[in-house]
């Protein structure tokens, strides 16, 4: 009878304890499917979008571009593919090759930037016009420009370390948009030399002379804001998810036929339309688009309180766009 007992009582210990180590299992899986995430118990990883800028073009205004990017830095905003057009990828292509977004506003502020694009004041560049022709005289007939951009491309080279002067091998994705007159198409350079891609995307027709490229099939190319301010699609080509517009252009406001009668006039209106009407189709195409109050400043201003107010109007917009950015990256997963 003792033995049997024991038995039972063995037997009744075995089973209590066989159904503790169950329900002890049971908790830890359900606390364990508690605490990982969503995406791990049911095996599918989340990935994060790629994000990429648009950078339009705009000559000084695109100083704004440099407040938009110190503010995604400070945010902790990540960029994976930036393409810009004209000053737009000037701006880009620095920020890629590894300088900070307060390097680059110094070489605005500082008047560094732009006086290394215009190198003579235009006004006494116009004044010398007559003498553009002289070498035509003698057969050498060069291209049609009032600047030749190559002393702006060394300076751009210069100013980012040996090892990222070639589009391919800079550490972000980036693309440079110009248009090459001979086949009227635009071409986003992602390769070769960046100083060189970087004169071309920012040549604009008749201030700067066009720039030929033997990487490009011999191309001659101009500013890429002629046909793609805001290269957008181009953005989306090179893999970004999600694309971030910065539309530097100036509002159109209200003018009357009084307007007209300046000097130049004419020319800023039809520049001004040209850039709305360019820019339109890409904006329709973007997921966010950031617009820096530029409004009244010139294109080839040189000035050093015009490039610091453009900075802090695009740092301005950026804030206020961020925390819309910040929903657009949730919701890419949902």
């Amino acid at each position: 009878m003792d033995m049997v007992l024991t038995q039972f009582s063995l037997r009744s210990l075995l089973l209590a304890s066989l159904s503790l180590i169950s329900t002890c299992s049971a908790l830890a899986a359900e606390s364990a499917s508690e605490s990982v995430p969503e995406a791990l118990a049911t095996g599918v990883t989340k990935t994060r979008p790629k994000i990429g800028l648009a950078l339009g073009g705009g000559g000084m205004r695109s100083a704004a571009c440099v407040g938009v990017l110190k503010v995604l830095d400070e945010e902790g905003i990540p960029v994976d593919v930036l393409v810009g057009s004209g000053m737009g990828a000037v701006v880009g292509g620095l920020y890629c090759a590894g300088l900070t977004p307060q390097h680059i506003a110094e070489q605005f502020t500082d008047k560094k930037l732009m006086s290394a694009y215009v190198t003579v004041p235009l006004k006494l560049r116009v004044l010398v016009i007559p003498l553009f022709y002289t070498p035509r005289i003698f057969g050498i007939e060069p291209y049609d420009g009032l600047y030749r951009g190559k002393k702006f491309a060394s300076y751009l080279n210069k100013q980012v370390p040996e090892t990222e002067r070639n589009i391919e091998d800079l550490k972000m994705t980036f693309g440079a948009v110009a248009v090459n007159l001979i086949d009227g198409r635009t071409v986003t350079m992602t390769r070769g030399n960046l100083g060189k891609a970087l004169q071309a995307s920012a040549a604009i027709p008749a201030l700067r002379k066009p720039v030929k490229l033997a990487a490009f099939d011999n191309g001659l190319f101009v500013d890429g804001g002629v046909l793609v301010n805001i290269p957008v699609t181009e953005a989306r080509k090179l893999g970004a998810d999600i694309v971030i517009a910065v539309n530097v252009d100036e509002s159109l406001g209200a003018v009357t036929d009084k307007d007209f009668h300046k000097v130049g006039s004419v020319s800023h209106r039809v520049v001004t339309l040209h850039f709305r009407e360019v820019d339109a189709a890409q904006l329709a195409k973007s997921d966010y688009v950031i617009r820096p109050n530029v409004d009244g400043i010139g294109m080839i201003s040189t000035r050093g309180d015009d490039a610091k107010q453009c900075i802090q109007s695009g740092e301005t917009a950026a804030r206020r766009a961020i925390p819309a950015i910040r929903e657009l990256i949730e919701l890419y997963n949902r």
